[in-house]
């Protein structure tokens, strides 16, 4: 059983220990030690990283978890049994994991003394941070949660781990726990049972926003931030906003109605552009007859050229377009009210290479190469 010099002290980054096991699990080996900092992955929190370090020699350690009480860290390192290690974690890491993992009890906790509703689901990893609640939140609740919760931030309460008596104490916890319950408080905003590391006062969370929420299992997920996670994609939305107004020529607070704008413009261009591609298409099509019609056009979508095939076949039993693509594919369609569209498609397809499929007289595929089409399509659409 390793000692959990975490929980003495959340912001220990180093220490001194001994191994007591070391065994080989697949490409990598599993060491035990008699006390650690590293914090297993748990409580929703993942692990720490760093290295235990020994005889001028640096193990990495890339994960850490606890399986039956004892704590195993990972590496692709062996150390002998008894081998004395300095250890050292990742602390940048460790301490904006602690700022969301404690950002999170206070959002949590506010969210249940206001609207009664549970955490019930909490992932967080390197670069992002999310919370399930059992109740629907709109953005005006939210944007009270935050409001809440960065106040306590300001008042710098103390945020603590300790083993109290339970028996008459009001607590937040998932489920039904036995034996000493580690309480962790964070300020005036929550109390709940947790076996995470955490900051030791509100203030060093630093802020608290929302980045996105949706509804999920009748509830709500809520995406979130703390600290430098903040800071840094404040800075990176920030720099992007900007450059979508300069490109706009508007001002920043204009940005998202220029946006708007533009997009209603460009979806009038969009029917404009599909009214003029169809009457061409008619135009294409006026003077082509006979039992097969044949077209071929360069560079068309897939739904262009049913619509050209469309076209066709309202002057003949059978239509066929075929567009060379800027990838050397070719795309065809068929469209038949009278013969069997597939087999067509599948003659073609054996004929020069290529794939495709349909229903309801309709046939589209790709080619790798084409030669005489319509030859093809006259043998198989004349056999029986």
């Amino acid at each position: 059983m390793s000692e959990k010099l975490f929980y003495n002290d959340s912001f220990l980054s180093s220490f001194s220990s001994t191994v007591t096991d070391c065994t080989i699990e697949k490409d990598h080996f599993s060491i035990v030690l008699d006390k650690t900092v590293f914090y297993p992955e748990g409580g929703g929190q993942p692990s720490d990283k760093g290295t235990l370090s020994f005889n001028d020699t640096n193990a990495e350690i890339f994960f850490v978890k606890e399986k039956n009480g004892v704590i195993c860290h990972y590496s692709y390192t062996q150390i002998p049994v008894g081998t004395t290690v300095f250890g050292q974690i990742d602390f940048q890491r460790r301490f904006d994991l602690m700022q969301q993992h404690t950002g999170e009890h206070i959002v949590s906790g506010i969210v249940n003394s206001l609207f009664g509703y549970d955490n019930v689901g909490f992932h967080l990893t390197e670069n992002d941070m999310s919370i399930d609640f059992s109740g629907v939140l709109s953005n005006e609740d939210l944007l009270k949660v935050i409001d809440m919760a960065n106040d306590i931030i300001l008042k710098n309460q103390p945020v603590t781990a300790s083993y109290p008596d339970t028996t008459n104490l009001e607590y937040r916890c998932k489920k039904a726990l036995e034996g000493p319950i580690r309480i962790v408080e964070a300020g005036n905003a929550d109390r709940c049972a947790c076996c995470g590391t955490h900051v030791k006062t509100t203030g060093q969370v630093q802020i608290i926003a929302v980045k996105d929420s949706m509804n999920y299992k009748g509830g709500t997920r809520v995406f979130l931030g703390c600290g430098n996670r903040v800071y840094k994609d404040y800075i990176a939305k920030n720099a992007e906003c900007y450059k979508i107004s300069h490109l706009l020529s508007c001002k920043i607070g204009d940005v998202s109605q220029k946006v708007n704008d533009k997009i209603k413009e460009c979806d009038n261009l969009k029917t404009q552009l599909s009214n003029a591609k169809q009457e061409l298409f008619s135009l294409w099509s006026e003077n082509i007859h006979g039992d097969i019609g044949y077209i071929e056009k360069d560079n068309l979508s897939s739904s262009e050229i049913q619509k050209l095939a469309d076209e066709i076949n309202k002057n003949c039993p059978v239509s066929v377009v075929l567009s060379h693509q800027e990838n050397e594919s070719y795309k065809i369609c068929i469209i038949s009210k009278t013969q069997d569209t597939n087999k067509l498609g599948k003659a073609i397809c054996n004929a020069f290479g290529g794939k495709g499929g349909g229903k309801n007289g309709i046939f589209q595929g790709t080619l790798n190469s084409y030669g005489d089409i319509k030859s093809v399509l006259e043998e198989n659409s004349n056999a029986d």
